[in-house]
């Protein structure tokens, strides 16, 4: 399990504000990581750190084994201080223009375990099964996030921060008895766009252009009744026509 590097600071001093040595120089992002990219991140990192324990996602169908950990995308937002895309970059004498917008994605990850021992197969680990080894494994993930949060913020996470720790629960997965540990995260993405101003007065210019085409073949909204005959006819007038 991961164990705190850094040691315990004096009555008068943050060994960790005050001792760049512990820090070095800011982390500065390279790129951008949509949760697409994150969530493939986490998975390389877990499988190679504990290849026993499988990594999927929630809804992924029929589990193959147990313990499992799961994932999945709860909810995603614009973030709060900026609801639409902002421009990022635009040199004066370029023809680019490039447009940023920031999510606040919440990510669950789930830890299922066997319930009882007598659902073993085989070849399943007897450790893993029944609520402590559930609590435990979930210790074990939080751990792991919190030493790798570095590693996410450096390859393009705009911030990933601890959510919360809700109810455990017990339930009925795939006919098997399994207890539930959840924990949610939220991880702020940045989508950065690239756009040509040449190409965008283009494209104004093209429809333009064919709006102006498409109108002379619609037909207007006000009748046009030039050149045209009526007959009239009386509705008043009885069943027996009158010549």
């Amino acid at each position: 399990m991961p164990q705190n590097a850094f040691s315990i600071p004096g009555l008068n001093e943050n060994d960790i504000l005050t001792n760049r040595s512990y820090t070095g120089d800011p982390l500065q992002a390279a790129g951008n990581l949509t949760y697409i990219e994150f969530i493939a991140l986490v998975k390389a990192l877990w499988e190679n750190s504990y290849s026993q324990i499988d990594f999927e996602p929630e809804s992924g169908g029929a589990v193959a084994k147990y313990p499992l950990i799961t994932y999945g995308l709860e909810l995603k937002r614009t973030h709060s201080s900026e609801p639409k895309p902002r421009t990022r970059h635009m040199p004066k004498d370029a023809d680019q223009i490039i447009y940023g917008q920031r999510f606040q994605n919440i990510v669950a990850f789930n830890v299922y375990t066997r319930a009882n021992r007598a659902d073993i197969k085989g070849d399943e680990n007897p450790g893993y099964v029944g609520a402590e080894a559930a609590d435990r494994i979930m210790e074990v993930f939080e751990d792991f996030m919190l030493e790798h949060t570095p590693i996410f913020k450096r390859l393009g996470a705009s911030e990933f921060i601890y959510s919360r720790r809700v109810s455990d629960s017990k339930l009925v997965r795939d006919g098997i008895d399994v207890c539930k540990r959840t924990v949610t995260y939220m991880l702020t993405t940045e989508k950065l766009i690239l756009t040509s101003i040449s190409r965008i007065e283009k494209i104004l210019i093209d429809l333009r252009t064919y709006m102006a085409t498409e109108m002379q073949n619609v037909i207007p909204s006000t009748p046009n009744y030039a050149n045209l005959d009526v007959n009239i006819i009386d509705l008043n007038q009885t069943a027996t026509p009158n010549y």
